[in-house]
């Protein structure tokens, strides 16, 4: 049985008509092997009052946030266990991505890590970023003058993710508005500091 560990980045394959359109969109060929079809979706484990949670940022989440109690559409929290079976009973796929040895999270990185997820994003409110999403999954505009800079009054799911690892150095700064799911666990994989673990089917 898989044991979730704060830091790892959960890729998940959904198979639903958005799931598939953002999967194919930024698919690429040139990908680290299991990256070529993007992951439609990513989340980021993190530990709260001695447990794991799942922490995303999305619209398409029927259950209520531990943290907030109620249905919500951008940052919440969830047990892994529960947002797996939802990718799985729908026919979908899991990755768990972790830290390389080397770039593993020291005691105090994981506690920052779920101070900021849980105080400073699932419990302010903050919307869910629609026109972000949209926008990373181009590929031209993203280098365009016009392309919007980076905003964290609204995320989505790896623009959160990407800026956590920002702040805790595990990923060069930049806006992390250009990080679609696909490109972020590439970005990861490719620099050494992410390593897929485990696949759930």
């Amino acid at each position: 049985m898989l044991t979730f560990q704060s830091g790892d980045i959960i890729a998940c394959f959904g198979t639903d008509l958005t799931s598939l359109g953002i999967s194919t969109v930024t698919g690429s060929p040139f990908a680290p092997q299991g990256l070529r079809w993007g992951p439609s979706h990513v989340a980021i484990i993190a530990n709260w009052q001695r447990q794991s949670l799942w922490i995303e940022s999305t619209t398409l989440c029927r259950h209520p946030c531990l943290i907030r109690r109620e249905p919500v559409a951008g940052p919440q929290a969830h047990l892994p266990e529960t947002r797996v079976a939802d990718y799985l009973d729908a026919g979908g796929r899991v990755d768990v991505y972790r830290p390389t040895p080397v770039n593993r999270f020291s005691a105090d990185e994981h506690a920052l890590l779920a101070q900021l997820l849980i105080n400073e994003f699932v419990r302010s409110t903050i919307p869910y970023d629609l026109t972000g999403a949209i926008l990373s999954g181009t590929r031209l505009f993203q280098w365009s003058h016009l392309f919007p800079a980076a905003d964290l009054h609204s995320l989505f799911c790896s623009e959160l993710v990407a800026a956590m690892l920002m702040r805790l150095s595990r990923l060069n700064r930049d806006n992390p508005t250009r990080f679609h799911p696909g490109r972020l666990l590439r970005e990861l994989v490719r620099t050494g500091t992410y390593q897929r673990i485990h696949s759930l089917t």
